[in-house]
């Protein structure tokens, strides 16, 4: 399973995409925090919801030895960019956005997106990540402190039992925060289930590399010898790539959990599978016409055929682009085509072996060793594939023997 995850990291690049998502951050967070800083200077009633998401970054997403003064410099910074002019201002919400725009471009390829949301969607998604993000963070952070100083309060003898499990907290908030994360970004159906187990995974991880690295600047000063007043730089710098690596690698186990449920966390794809299921796709279609069902949602398809979202849009793209299926409005696949009329012998072409290849036309031997179909002869139909017509069979065997019988 490990060499699964690993394969599909290295799939989506994501060492690139982290110092991408790093170059972005160091562009953005100034801005960032001066537009999460202005809000709640806006509204003093969020003072509180301020103090208590500053603290957990400082105290919980960051080596102790360089939080402080990075906090420090990034809170000089933003006090002084609030001051800006409405231009200013523009191009700093602007480069927030950019940063927020990567991260989607990010997650969407880690779940092989082909189709983005409409922008609307998008600029509503976007606007509520920078303005109600900080402030739900803030709200649940302060409410978990107060519960728990309160809780002290009222008990004279802590438990350690609930010490340990209250020194857990903001390691659950965390893991919380990076699901909703998964399931808010892609524009993908993400089971939270599969968004927990990613966000538990890179909450963990920030925690170990947190504790990893305080150990190594406590241990090993030699990057202040180095670099002198200028070491907190660099930590910072790859403070923030070792973090987004871990929040993609994350990423990359919530969108890979399905396959590993479906026990596909092996490389089992053969040659063909593709065929088989745009032909499996088409028969569960079909199906649903004849039951008078207004479609299928991917879900509901890749559960009845026991298939990935990522391999189920790959075929129904390909399956849409031929005027097989279409998606409606309201996201549901249906056909589009008359089952009595259409030839199979497009779908054979897109994914088996494209028969309008020079060289596969004049050559009868590899005609023959394919045993594809002629899509001049008798090319079997979708009412056939579907067994629906009188003397045919059932599945995909009479597709391919049909020009073996020919012969």
């Amino acid at each position: 399973m490990f060499r699964f995850i690993a394969q599909r990291a290295n799939e989506e690049k994501l060492l690139q995409v982290a110092s991408s998502l790093t170059f972005t951050t160091v562009l953005a967070i100034v801005p960032m925090l001066a537009v999460v800083l202005s809000l709640f200077t806006a509204f003093p009633v969020f003072q509180e919801f301020r103090v208590a998401l500053e603290d957990f970054l400082t105290n919980s997403l960051m080596p102790p030895s360089v939080s402080d003064n990075i906090m420090e410099y990034l809170n000089q910074f933003a006090r002084q960019a609030s001051r800006l002019t409405a231009i200013g201002g523009a191009f700093l919400l602007v480069t927030s956005l950019l940063l927020i725009m990567t991260i989607d471009q990010a997650f969407n390829d880690i779940w092989r997106v082909s189709r983005q949301r409409p922008l609307p969607q998008r600029a509503l998604v976007y606007w509520a990540i920078i303005t109600l993000g900080p402030v739900l963070a803030g709200a649940s952070l302060w409410a978990t402190s107060f519960v728990a100083r309160e809780s002290l309060g009222l008990v004279q003898d802590v438990p350690e039992a609930v010490s340990v499990a209250i020194s857990f907290i903001p390691l659950i908030l965390t893991g919380l925060g990076f699901a909703a994360l998964f399931v808010v970004v892609p524009n993908r159906d993400v089971l939270w289930r599969d968004a927990l187990v990613g966000g538990s995974v890179t909450a963990i991880v920030l925690e170990i590399m947190k504790s990893g690295f305080a150990y190594y600047l406590t241990r090993f000063p030699t990057y202040t010898v180095i670099y002198g007043a200028f070491a907190t730089l660099p930590i910072f710098l790859l403070w923030i790539y070792l973090s987004w690596l871990a929040v993609l690698l994350g990423a990359t186990l919530a969108s890979s959990a399905p396959l590993i449920r479906l026990g596909r966390w092996k490389i089992n794809r053969y040659p063909g599978a593709p065929f088989v299921d745009a032909l499996d796709a088409l028969r569960a279609l079909r199906k649903a016409q004849l039951s008078k069902i207004d479609g299928l949602s991917p879900n509901a398809l890749a559960a009845q055929l026991r298939l990935h979202q990522d391999e189920l849009n790959e075929v129904l793209e390909s399956l849409s682009t031929m005027g097989l299926v279409t998606r409606s409005p309201d996201d549901k696949w249906m056909l589009t085509c008359d089952a009595r009329e259409t030839s199979m012998a497009p779908v054979v072409d897109h994914f088996l072996l494209d028969r309008r290849q020079q060289r596969v036309r004049n050559d009868p031997d590899i005609l023959r060793v394919a045993a594809s179909v002629d899509s001049q002869q008798n090319s079997p139909t979708l009412e056939e594939l579907c067994g629906e017509a009188q003397n045919t069979g059932n599945g995909v065997a009479p597709i391919l023997q049909l020009e073996a019988n020919k012969k």
